[in-house]
């Protein structure tokens, strides 16, 4: 009631009123948690050459931490801050033996991750662009072992009545963290990228 009683007084009070109402509909971010869920993923495959071209490493991060802020009147207002814990990768591959998935899977701790050194990775948003197809582009830093590189993640947004789901992928380079793939040379290889592949639950904080 207060508004339209301001805005019939004079129209330079009127203008006022509109602005508060204007920045307080850009104050409406909301905050979502990120933590693991059943119905959630946070996923890293690695990409095999050689008379293994085709096949992949796929690992799983059990545990991760992180928060969202999301505006969705001016989507490039939100920002993301994620933390993966490396101890806790895990070698899902279906195609070798459980002896060769542990190797894998200890190479993958202590070469590759370096976890006793480096215990986590972290991902920091830069910037938020909204693509044409609803999709967004999301600019960050992503900090792996000591080396932290730039990286653009593609997400998507599914809303769910409580809480949202966040699904999206990106590609990074081994060996801009310092990882040097295993070499082709015994025949079996490593490429240098390796894929990012995610689905967060969010809840409201």
């Amino acid at each position: 009631m207060w508004f339209w009683e301001a805005a019939s007084s004079s129209s330079s009070n009127m203008r006022t009123a509109i602005s508060i109402l204007f920045l307080a509909g850009c104050a409406a971010a909301e905050s979502y948690s990120i933590r693991p869920d059943p119905g959630a993923h946070f996923r890293l495959e690695v990409f095999k050459t050689g008379l293994m071209a085709g096949k992949k490493h796929v690992f799983l991060f059990q545990r991760y931490d992180g928060m969202i802020s999301y505006d969705a009147a001016q989507p490039e207002n939100s920002k993301v801050e994620l933390t993966i814990e490396a101890a806790s990768i895990v070698c899902m591959d279906e195609w070798i033996g459980a002896g060769n998935k542990r190797k894998v899977e200890e190479y993958a701790l202590k070469d590759m991750m370096d976890a006793a050194t480096h215990p986590q990775l972290r991902f920091t948003s830069s910037a938020v662009t909204k693509r044409p197809d609803g999709k967004f582009d999301v600019q960050g830093a992503l900090t792996i072992r000591s080396f932290t590189r730039p990286v653009t993640v593609l997400v998507s947004i599914l809303p769910d009545t409580n809480r949202a789901r966040f699904s999206g992928k990106a590609e990074v380079r081994l060996k801009d963290y310092g990882l040097k793939p295993r070499s082709a040379v015994l025949v079996i290889g490593t490429k240098s990228e390796m894929s990012v592949d995610f689905s967060l639950i969010a809840i409201p904080r």
